[in-house]
């Protein structure tokens, strides 16, 4: 993959996250920021400042789980966050106490009911893993 074309790719990436970004009263646990904007953020940057980031990036893997977070993220451009049962705090409590495979039985189900998309046990367990790698649990 080329580094200019996948620079591109995640900074439209990270406009649309910015624009979707909750306002703070909707974020959970007093948190500033969305784990999607977190995690594309550190992709973005692992890409400019490291120079062996192909070495650090499963490549296929982050473009797999940017086009989850586009898909998801346009979903809530068009219906607000209002409007959408976020199940992310869920997830995330999952990871935390090492429940893996319940964090990705929850995150299949939402992905299926909430954004009509049918996810592979393989794109599941890789976005798990990112958000507990964000979240610096051991895996």
């Amino acid at each position: 993959m080329d580094k200019k074309l996948l620079l591109h790719k995640l900074d439209s990436l990270l406009d649309l996250l910015v624009k979707t970004e909750p306002r703070d009263e909707k974020l959970p646990d007093n948190e500033l920021f969305t784990s999607d904007l977190i995690m594309v953020r550190d992709w973005y940057d692992t890409i400019v400042g490291y120079p062996k980031w192909k070495e650090e990036l499963d490549i296929v893997s982050v473009m797999n789980q940017a086009n989850s977070i586009w898909k998801f993220r346009q979903k809530i451009k068009q219906l607000g966050w209002d409007d959408y049962n976020s199940v992310d705090e869920e997830i995330k409590a999952h990871v935390l106490k090492g429940e893996k495979i319940a964090a990705i039985k929850l995150y299949r189900k939402h992905q299926c009911e909430v954004c009509g998309k049918q996810v592979t046990l393989a794109e599941a367990k890789e976005y798990v893993d990112a958000l507990a790698k964000t979240l610096k649990v051991n895996q």
